[in-house]
């Protein structure tokens, strides 16, 4: 049953972070990932560095406390020592900047004066550096969705982070090939009250970012992270969706987690459990408990617990479908501590663990009627800190809701990654000059902002392309490119096939290094009708494998050269007059025999329409005689 999104409080709101196909925001690299074997590979330790009131961010301070250790991996052709943080940034890219300040104003955002680029401290690995570079570039503005307005409180440019590829016990590797590629980071207010708005919302930032013909594509370049609270409850970051078609149930799932909090509190106190009682709770060594036990990763090893007081049967309370408050308490260890997890009474026996095994380790740990206890697999220094873990998270179920940011899993569930980030994780980037914005410069952007999905739609139509070209046209990375083209005067259908459909197939075959200019010079050459537009992509083709010739020597290799005037009339007589014979027998049924004739000798000079209509003008006057 749908919850009653009114009556719980529910508010919402997004942080849409879209790359962008520029260059690298502060190197001159270029955006790509690759799948190679990486050519260079280095190893770093990170640590806190204070803000400049000297103060260090709670998130970073839990990261350095895993005691991680990050392998990089690099490419010598998308990569340089900017990635490594062994050179200076240089100053943003032009074009990225360029694409920000038009989303801006497309969203009727205040842009400033001045950008500063800032430190933002992260500790997690994914940046070199142990800190993210972000400018701010807007306040303010708003989005039309259906009836209601919802605001814009910030837009950001920042680097994006590496890529995790493998996480072990104390190691994770990251891949540097995306670590600076541009990120729009666009901020809501929290104006969204049910998870159809979210999803609504979502859907209109990423049409926006769309519409700069600037925004990359597929699966992880538009990530969304959602703040969401209820009335009782308190804000939660969920980190990295990337399926819009789940944002909808991550919303659901975290408001039903928030109630489900909400109620365990209050179970809590209606069986007066305390902080100070849960701080009393004293850590036992339960491995002899477990020598000899069928469970298999318990079995010979150092296992550790801890009473729960009261505790019993919360532990199994679920949260989310499928997940539980010990799941909870397991995701903070594992988040904490790097453990994979902990067992809890409330899902016993399982694993492999008796009845008796169980009552040893309750009577071992003193537990008394309601009390619930929980274990913990490792060496005595790590299982002390799990546990420790366990009874911390316990005693904020008292409070309620924790303010926290946790990861999307798969499905609309989600686990705790880390507290929410403070203001003590920004400090100014020294190595970078502000950039000033000059309003003369916004004139002029205001000029040349991006159509309107509808205002294409309507250009599209009037241009006289089909309902499937305009679909795919609308919100293509070609829609600016088209546009230009057609202001040019060349056909829109042939333009629209060719970008949609030609380039892609090319690119399937491998051919690369298909420019813009070249796009434009083939398809300006269809309308001096020097080509015909059957032979579009096997020029471009032959183009692409020699891009420093002219086309005019591409189209005289390729046997592509402008005909005289009256020179089809002359190779269809000379046709008709090598076939007389089939003429004389079929008459006009010989048309298509001919056709395939006249298509060989003329293909590329003229196009199928003109050779047709000329050939059936002769055949015509050749059987009448």
């Amino acid at each position: 049953m749908e919850q009653d999104w009114k009556k719980i409080g529910l508010m919402a709101g997004l942080e849409c972070h879209q790359q962008l196909d520029t260059g690298k925001l502060f190197c001159r690299c270029p955006s790509v990932l690759r799948d190679e074997k990486p050519d260079i590979t280095f190893k770093r330790k990170l640590r806190a560095v204070a803000s400049e009131l000297g103060e260090f961010d709670r998130a970073a301070m839990e990261a350095v406390g895993k005691g991680q250790t990050y392998v990089y991996q690099a490419y010598s052709d998308c990569t340089c020592l900017i990635e490594a943080d062994e050179e200076p940034p240089k100053p943003a890219d032009s074009e990225a900047l360029e694409t920000i300040l038009k989303v801006a104003l497309m969203s009727n955002s205040q842009v400033l004066d001045e950008l500063f680029v800032m430190r933002k401290a992260v500790i997690d690995g994914s940046n070199t550096s142990g800190f993210q570079k972000t400018m701010l570039v807007a306040v303010g503005g708003e989005l039309e969705l259906g009836n209601k307005k919802v605001g814009i409180q910030t837009m950001a440019l920042e680097e994006d982070a590496a890529r995790p590829m493998e996480k072990k016990a104390n190691e994770i590797v990251y891949r540097l090939d995306r670590l600076g590629i541009p990120l729009i980071e666009l901020a809501t207010a929290p104006d969204l009250r049910t998870p159809e708005e979210v999803k609504e919302c979502a859907q209109k930032i990423g049409e926006l970012f769309r519409r700069t013909c600037k925004a990359k594509r597929g699966l992880g370049t538009i990530r969304q992270d959602i703040n969401i609270s209820i009335a009782k409850g308190a804000r939660v970051e969920i980190k990295g969706v990337q399926e819009l078609g789940l944002i909808g149930e991550y919303v659901r799932r975290e408001a039903q987690r928030q109630v489900a909090l909400i109620e365990l509190r209050e179970e809590m106190l209606k069986r007066k459990i305390s902080e100070r009682e849960l701080d009393d709770a004293e850590i036992f060594d339960l491995s002899r408990i477990f020598a000899g036990s069928a469970c298999k990763f318990l079995k010979g090893k150092p296992v550790f617990g801890i009473k729960l007081y009261k505790m019993q049967g919360l532990l199994g309370k679920e949260v989310q479908p499928g997940r539980r408050f010990g799941t909870e308490l397991a995701g903070y260890v594992k988040a904490k501590t790097g453990l994979k997890g902990i067992v809890h009474s409330d899902e016993l026996p399982n694993y492999g663990i008796s009845g008796r095994e169980i009552e040893q380790a309750r009577q071992k740990c003193d537990c008394i009627m309601n009390d619930a206890f929980v274990l913990v697999q490792a060496e005595k220094e790590k299982a002390l800190k799990a546990l420790q873990v366990v009874v911390e998270r316990s005693k904020q179920a008292l409070i309620g809701v924790p303010e926290e940011t946790r990861d999307a899993l798969e499905g609309g569930n989600t686990e705790y990654s880390r507290p929410l980030p403070g203001a003590a994780r920004m400090y100014p980037e020294t190595d970078l000059e502000p950039v000033k914005i000059e309003e003369k410069y916004l004139k002029e952007l205001r000029k040349e902002l991006p159509l309107t999905v509808e205002e294409r739609e309507k250009l599209y139509k009037e241009k006289g392309l089909s309902s499937n070209l305009i679909s795919g046209m609308r919100l293509s990375n070609y829609a600016c490119f088209f546009e230009h083209l057609l202001g040019g005067g060349v056909n829109a259908t042939t333009a629209a096939t060719l970008l949609l459909e030609g380039l892609k197939q090319l690119s399937r075959e491998g051919a690369s290094g298909i420019s813009d200019k070249m796009v434009e010079e083939i398809l300006l050459a269809e309308k001096r009708r020097e080509i015909t537009k059957d032979v579009l992509i096997s020029a471009l083709r032959e183009w692409s494998k020699q891009p420093e010739k002219a086309l005019a020597d591409v189209l005289k290799e390729l046997k592509v050269e402008k005909v005289e005037a009256g020179y089809v009339e002359k190779v269809i007589v000379k046709l008709i007059e090598k076939n007389s014979k089939l003429v004389e027998e079929k008459g006009m049924h010989a048309l298509g025999a001919l056709m395939g004739d006249a298509m060989k000798e003329l293909r590329g000079k003229v196009d199928g329409g003109t050779i047709s209509k000329i050939l059936k003008q002769k055949l015509e006057k050749r059987v009448k005689k």
